[in-house]
């Protein structure tokens, strides 16, 4: 059956499957597939194809409920934020939950992203919205989940809303 189409037969009844839109979204903190958090799993389990990229801009780190979150600020230029492009097959509903999981300090953006083999590509991620606060570590190399690595910290796992 073909996704988005109608079947019938004489002992089913006609039914619609729900339609699966396909988006890339550049993921560098607890929503990437191996960063071991429950929404790092619901990402994986929605992934067709996944690549290490990198987004302008830099990030920091801020604590939250039981663990660390990253926040990216958008830049033209520097050394960029290691994360990856994930081709996700999404279902109705699916990018308001994860806007929710992110709440209001975020708002989801189209930036490009350089993969690997240095081509760009565009990529729905989330951008900080505020000023960095004052006492948040900048992750100077970009990499999440090295510096938690490195410094023994968790990752955020307190989940928003039911996500």
């Amino acid at each position: 059956m073909r996704r988005g189409s109608r079947t019938w037969s004489r002992r089913w009844p006609a039914t619609t499957t729900e339609p699966i839109l396909a988006q890339d979204l550049f993921v560098y903190g607890t929503l990437q597939p191996h960063a071991g958090t429950r929404m790092g799993e619901w990402i994986a389990a929605r992934m067709a194809h996944a690549e290490p990229a990198w987004a302008p801009g830099r990030i920091f780190a801020v604590k939250g409920g039981n663990g660390w979150f990253p926040a990216l600020l958008p830049a033209r230029s520097g050394a960029g934020v290691r994360g990856t492009l994930c081709r996700l097959d999404l279902r109705p509903g699916d990018l308001a939950r994860l806007d929710r999981y992110e709440g209001r300090e975020y708002r989801r953006i189209c930036l490009p992203v350089r993969l690997a083999s240095g081509r760009r590509a565009p990529a729905q991620i989330y951008v900080w919205r505020a000023p960095q606060p004052k006492a948040a570590p900048v992750i100077r190399d970009g990499d999440y989940l090295g510096w938690l690595a490195r410094t023994g910290r968790r990752p955020f796992t307190t989940l928003r809303n039911g996500t």
